[in-house]
């Protein structure tokens, strides 16, 4: 009995600890404008200073489905906060982030407008740096810095938006709009290093338990 009531607790805190390191929740293929491509979106804290706390925003879009007749995304866009972000930063893009250009607000057919209060933008600086599709997976990744507290951490909370164009940059099909749940991003290898580590030292205390 002693057994199998220590190996119970073991396998309740593997599956509590795992759980949160979950694939994060996305959409598509098939919602209302997602056009065949799936969409995620993440979050990892970076650092709190007084009431601002800066986080990674990892935006990533499977476009290998996608079937909306265009051939690239150079729009990307996204809102997390009510807030508009006192300070942003992109860390990462396809074609890299320096070949990108970050502004506030959503998108319209024409790509990056100003608009929307909280959402953050980023459109290739050539057609040349835009995401080619349909071809595989593309990832964003933005510093932003809002409110200690703030994010949307509630289910369909968050918003997310996107433009498909042709070669010439004329948008194709529907303006990807939708609302999406932010979900924490999966753990650095080093966390779950530690969290190994964690494990095999329950397993000898449970080991040392059950020869008791």
């Amino acid at each position: 009995m002693k057994r199998r009531v220590l190996m119970l607790i073991a396998a309740l805190a593997f599956a509590g600890v795992f759980s949160g390191v979950a694939r994060a929740d996305s959409i598509g293929p098939n919602c209302n404008t997602c056009q065949g491509s799936t969409y995620t979106l993440q979050y990892a804290l970076e650092g709190t200073s007084g009431n601002l706390s800066t986080y990674d925003i990892i935006f990533t879009i499977d476009t290998s489905g996608y079937n909306g007749g265009g051939t690239l995304l150079d729009d990307v866009a996204f809102k997390v906060s009510a807030h508009d972000p006192t300070n942003v930063s992109l860390d990462a893009a396809p074609n890299g982030a320096l070949n990108w250009t970050i502004m506030p607000g959503g998108i319209n057919a024409g790509g990056c407008d100003g608009h929307g209060s909280g959402f953050v933008c980023a459109f290739a600086n050539s057609l040349s740096f835009a995401a080619q599709v349909p071809d595989g997976t593309y990832q964003w990744v933005f510093d932003i810095t809002v409110p200690t507290g703030s994010l949307f951490l509630g289910s369909m909370e968050s918003s997310i938006k996107a433009r498909y164009t042709n070669d010439d940059g004329r948008k194709v099909g529907a303006l990807v709009s939708e609302d999406i749940t932010l979900q924490p991003a999966v753990p650095e290898p080093g966390t779950l290093l530690l969290v190994g580590t964690g494990f095999l030292g329950l397993a000898r205390a449970i080991r040392r338990l059950v020869a008791a």
